[in-house]
C-alpha cells in the first residue's frame, strides 16, 4: 500500500498538468462546438448545427474539404518522399561514408532551429525583390527568368514541401539511424560472409531490422502532416497562399475562430467544431495506421 502511494506521488503531478492543459481543453472545444459564441458574451445553443455548416454549406465545406486534401497531400509526400530519403541518408550514416559525422551534423542542424527561423530563411531566400535565389537565377538567366516563387500557384506545394524536408529530415533520419545501430554485428559480418553485395544487405538486413523506428516515424509523421500549421503560416500567411494551395486545416480553424473569416467575426463555436472534426481523423488516421503496422509486424 506505501509503494502504491508512493508511485502515485509520482505520477500524480505529470497527469495533472496533462489533464489541465491536454484533457480540459479538449472537453472544453468538444462543449463549444455546439454553441453559436464569440469567445465573449453570451453563448447560443445550436446543435450540430456548426458541423453541418463546416461539411455540407457551399462555402466552408469547399474551404475545409480543400485544407484536409493539403493536409493527406502532404501526408502521402512524407510518406513516399521525406521518409525514404530519411532511410537513405540514415544508412549513409550508418555504414559510415565519407564526411559522414559532418554530413549527420548539417542534416540535423536545421531541426533544433526554430521553426521561425527556418521560415526566415526560407523568405529570405526566396522573396521576389530582395530574394537570393532570384539573384542567382538573374545573373544567370537574366531578369526575365526571375520568379515570385511563392506566388506561383504551380510551385508554391513543391517550395513547402522542400522546406519541410530541409528542417524534418534529421530528425526521423536519427531516429532510423539510432535503430540500425542496435542491429548485431555478428549479422552484418555473416551477411558479408555470405556475400551479399551493398544493397542486399541493406535490403534483406538492415531495412527488415526497422520495424520499430518505422512504426514511430510513420505514427508521428502522419500526426505532423495533419496537424501541420507553423511552416506555410510563415510562408504564405494565414489565408494559404495563392488559390489556397498550402491550406491546411490548422489554418481554418486559426481563421474561423481567431482571425474574423467567419462572416467578419471570431466564431470560438465554429472553430471548436473545426478542431473536433480534425481530431476526430487524426484519431482514426493514427488508429489505422497503427494497427497496419502492427499487422505488418506480425
Amino acid at each position: 500500500m506505501r509503494k502504491r502511494k508512493a508511485y502515485i506521488g509520482f505520477i500524480a503531478p505529470g497527469f495533472l498538468i496533462y489533464t489541465i492543459f491536454m484533457i480540459v481543453p479538449i472537453i472544453c472545444a468538444v462543449y463549444f462546438s455546439f454553441f453559436e459564441w464569440s469567445g465573449i458574451g453570451d453563448m447560443k445553443f445550436i446543435g450540430l448545427d456548426n458541423f453541418r455548416k463546416l461539411m455540407f454549406d457551399p462555402r466552408m465545406s469547399k474551404i475545409f474539404f480543400n485544407a484536409l486534401g493539403n493536409n493527406i497531400k502532404y501526408l502521402v509526400c512524407v510518406l513516399l518522399v521525406i521518409t525514404p530519403l530519411q532511410i537513405f541518408f540514415a544508412y549513409m550514416i550508418y555504414i559510415k561514408i565519407k564526411f559522414h559525422k559532418y554530413i549527420r551534423m548539417m542534416l540535423f542542424l536545421p531541426y533544433v532551429i526554430s521553426t521561425s527561423i527556418v521560415g526566415f530563411f526560407a523568405i529570405i531566400m526566396l522573396d521576389p525583390n530582395i530574394g537570393v535565389l532570384n539573384e542567382i537565377v538573374g545573373s544567370l538567366f537574366g531578369n526575365q527568368a526571375k520568379s515570385a516563387w511563392l506566388g506561383n500557384p504551380d510551385l508554391v506545394f513543391k517550395i513547402f514541401v522542400m522546406v519541410v524536408i530541409w528542417q524534418c529530415i534529421g530528425s526521423g533520419m536519427m531516429i532510423f539511424y539510432a535503430d540500425m545501430q542496435e542491429i548485431p554485428e555478428e549479422i552484418i559480418e555473416a551477411s558479408i560472409i555470405d556475400g551479399a553485395s551493398g544493397w542486399k544487405r541493406f535490403r534483406y538486413v538492415v531495412l527488415p531490422s526497422l520495424s520499430a523506428s518505422m512504426s514511430t516515424n510513420i505514427t508521428l509523421s502522419v500526426i505532423y502532416a495533419l496537424t501541420m500549421f507553423d511552416i506555410p503560416y510563415i510562408l504564405v500567411g494565414p489565408q494559404g497562399g495563392v488559390n489556397n494551395k498550402i491550406d491546411f486545416v490548422n489554418m481554418v480553424f486559426y481563421r474561423y475562430a481567431f482571425g474574423g473569416t467567419y462572416f467578419g467575426e471570431t466564431s470560438i463555436g465554429f472553430g471548436s467544431s473545426i478542431s473536433v472534426a480534425m481530431f476526430l481523423i487524426i484519431l482514426t488516421f493514427s488508429l489505422v495506421t497503427t494497427k497496419l503496422l502492427k499487422r505488418k509486424k506480425d
